[in-house]
């Protein structure tokens, strides 16, 4: 009977261990850092993509139905709203380059992330891609900034609006 037990506890330990919580539930509930000063590459949220700015538009912009078009400019992606210009999210992914407000940019370690941003993160993995992330939420300006590693370095990071931003439908 107590080895029945023992399974039992082991068992339940591990479903509790295996999270199925999406990644909206796991930024709703940390605790809010402030993201207001925060930018990628000098590129704030909120802000507009100035001409002349080097950014040319994503040749797929017309193949989805979503509220914003992307521009990249080899370095940095960023999405902006297609009815008012501004800048809903920017990226970097692999081979692009960029830093955010505190020096973190792609090769940085989880241990500069924490040490810039604290330990108010979230932290997700999107199985279907096998990606893993961390994140921080400032839930007073609607601003997420994420993560993306892979053996505890930085391959991907954005900044964006953290809820109901970026439309697809």
């Amino acid at each position: 009977m107590k080895k029945k037990s023992v399974l039992w506890l082991l068992l339940l330990l591990m479903l509790s261990a295996c999270s199925t919580q999406t990644l909206e539930q796991s930024m709703k509930e940390v605790d809010s850092t402030n993201l207001s000063d925060e930018a990628i590459g000098g590129l704030k949220v909120g802000t507009f993509l100035h001409e002349g700015s080097g950014f040319k538009e994503n040749e797929s912009n017309g193949e989805y139905d979503r509220n914003y078009d992307q521009y990249r400019n080899g370095k940095i992606d960023v999405s902006v709203d297609k009815e008012t210009d501004e800048i809903l999210a920017v990226g970097v992914i692999e081979g692009g380059t960029g830093s955010t407000t505190a020096h973190i940019g792609l090769g940085s370690t989880l241990e500069e992330v924490t040490s810039a941003y604290g330990e108010d993160y979230f932290s997700y993995t999107d199985s279907n891609q096998g990606m893993q992330e961390i994140g921080y939420v400032d839930h007073e300006n609607n601003l997420m900034l994420s993560f993306v590693h892979f053996d505890n370095k930085v391959t991907g990071m954005s900044l964006g609006y953290a809820f109901d931003r970026l439309i697809w439908e």
